[in-house]
């Protein structure tokens, strides 16, 4: 049976209470003849807290009905989209110019070419300034037309040397283009796999690469956006690649461009997000804390002010500063963190994307789990696990798979672990993919589970650290190994003491052989 369609519904619940002032001003307010009906329609569906059409026809009929409401409805999405449309864009420069481009077309279809060829100037010198190519490329149509409707007499001299003044060349803008694209690819492969990769992918990540080394940037580039997708594009290919030691100077050459050219986190937030994000990835993987930090503390981020993006840049920060503070044995400051985000995820969390929805919980599971908080590390890592239906980041199943072995495993429930086991070995059984401390880690769960002498328990798990030990030259060893310290866990299980205790011990020695180095 078909279901009515509840987008109309979502569309009016997603507006702010000034969106919704400035749509019943500015547009339904125009419409004199529908006002009251469409008034109606809009507050009625606006306070319901499910859609239900039944009830919204039976309230109105029989000026709606099920034969006409479909138009209703209809007419009235197009009266929002466009009010909020309207109302997102007003202060935006895009919005500007094609306002002045609207009007360029306009005094030059009345004649009036000398208040065209004026505005048309300014117009132009803001649209560059701002890298705004497809509006540049409609100003280069207005330029033809001026010329051709002008009269002989126009002196189109000076424009024509603005015309020609371009920030870039046209290769220069067509290797941008193709820079853009690639890095638009470059995005895609990354929501596959961070570092289980399988042969075709890696084969696709060197040729873009190759691509990329190609480009011609050896002589100082005008173009932000051009330097941006160059450094980006390899910067992400390389991480990929297990490189990070080649993609951190990439990434932060980059931010210091972001630093140079503010103007353009308010218009285009979400790439610098994104080159934030990198950093966190790359940047930890290569040990690079400080320089993490700092750049997610720079007043900078303060610029981030819409609230899509500053739920995300915000998510993002929690995630590096997390890995950072469990790594250094900063535990105060991850439980500090943790409390923080038990009050701000549910707020941040209609605003995520699935995968970093999966890594947040993840990230919150990993730190209970250490803090001894077992219940909310399993909550966190199984509600993580609802986030595989997008199928993005397979390698993260096998990550959580393992953590709620482990963390079962530490609770000592019987039910818990089991139902725990048969998941996991059905997972890694399936899986096409095999790695020997998967399946080392998982057997010695298992056999040590039920042991209760603390000897052959102690064997258990040393034979696990020596599969560890025999492929540590495995890369996908060595970066899950990063997201979680199996064989740190395992070693605080030989010497019987909590793995807080041990990674805060393992810290304290390489500070002193740091100091007396």
């Amino acid at each position: 049976m078909k279901t009515t369609s509840d987008t109309l519904w979502q569309l009016i619940r997603s507006l702010k209470s000034v969106e919704k002032t400035y749509l019943k001003r500015n547009f339904i307010s125009k419409k004199p003849d529908t006002k009251q009906l469409y008034l109606k329609l809009f507050d009625a569906i606006a306070k319901q807290k499910i859609y239900d059409e039944t009830a919204i026809i039976k309230k109105f009929s029989p000026a709606l009905t099920k034969k006409n409401i479909a138009f209703q409805k209809h007419y009235l999405q197009n009266i929002v989209g466009e009010a909020i449309a309207e109302y997102d864009s007003r202060n935006t420069i895009g919005h500007e110019l094609y306002n002045q481009i609207l009007l360029i077309r306009v005094l030059r279809k009345r004649g009036l070419i000398d208040g065209a060829n004026a505005l048309w100037k300014k117009t132009v010198t803001k649209a560059r300034a701002s890298e705004m190519y497809p509006i540049l490329t409609m100003l280069i149509t207005e330029f033809e037309k001026m010329i051709l409707s002008g009269s002989s007499e126009t002196q189109y001299e000076e424009l024509h040397s603005i015309f020609k003044g371009r920030a870039i060349t046209y290769n220069e803008y067509a290797e941008m283009i193709t820079l853009r694209d690639i890095y638009t690819e470059v995005l895609l492969l990354k929501r596959k796999s961070h570092f289980d990769i399988d042969d075709d992918l890696k084969e696709r990540i060197i040729f873009l690469l190759e691509v990329v080394n190609k480009t011609n940037i050896k002589n100082p580039v005008k173009s932000f956006w051009f330097r941006h997708y160059y450094s980006l594009s390899k910067a992400t290919l390389l991480y990929l690649l297990n490189d990070s030691k080649k993609a951190m100077p990439l990434l932060k050459e980059a931010l210091n461009d972001w630093e140079r050219n503010t103007q353009y986190i308010k218009k285009d937030g979400e790439f610098y997000i994104e080159l934030l994000y990198m950093i966190n990835h790359a940047g930890i993987l290569h040990g690079d804390y400080s320089f993490v930090v700092n750049s997610f503390n720079s007043p900078l981020n303060n610029s981030i002010d819409d609230p899509l993006q500053r739920a995300n840049f915000e998510a993002i920060k929690y995630l590096a500063l997390n890995k950072i503070y469990n790594k250094t044995a900063k535990y105060d400051d991850v439980n500090k963190l943790v409390q923080y985000m038990r009050t701000k995820y549910r707020h941040w969390e209609p605003l995520l994307n699935a995968d970093l929805n999966r890594t947040l919980n993840f990230s919150l599971g990993i730190a209970c789990f250490v803090l001894e908080q077992y219940n909310d590390a399993l909550y966190f890592v199984k509600r993580g696990n609802t986030y595989f239906k997008d199928g993005t980041r397979e390698e993260h199943s096998a990550v959580a798979h393992i953590l709620l072995l482990l963390i079962t495993f530490s609770m000592d429930n019987d039910r818990l672990f089991e139902t725990e086991y048969r998941a996991t070995y059905t997972y890694f059984y399936k899986r096409k993919k095999k790695h020997p401390f998967e399946t080392a880690l998982v057997q010695c769960l298992k056999r040590s589970f039920y042991l209760t002498d603390k000897q052959i328990k102690i064997k258990e798990y040393k034979k696990a650290l020596k599969v560890f030990e025999e492929n540590k030259d495995d890369a996908v060893q060595q970066i899950t190994f990063k997201i979680f310290n199996y064989p740190g866990w395992l070693i605080s299980k030989v010497k019987n003491i909590p793995y807080r205790k041990y990674v805060e011990i393992k810290v304290k020695v390489e500070e002193l052989q740091t100091i007396s180095s």
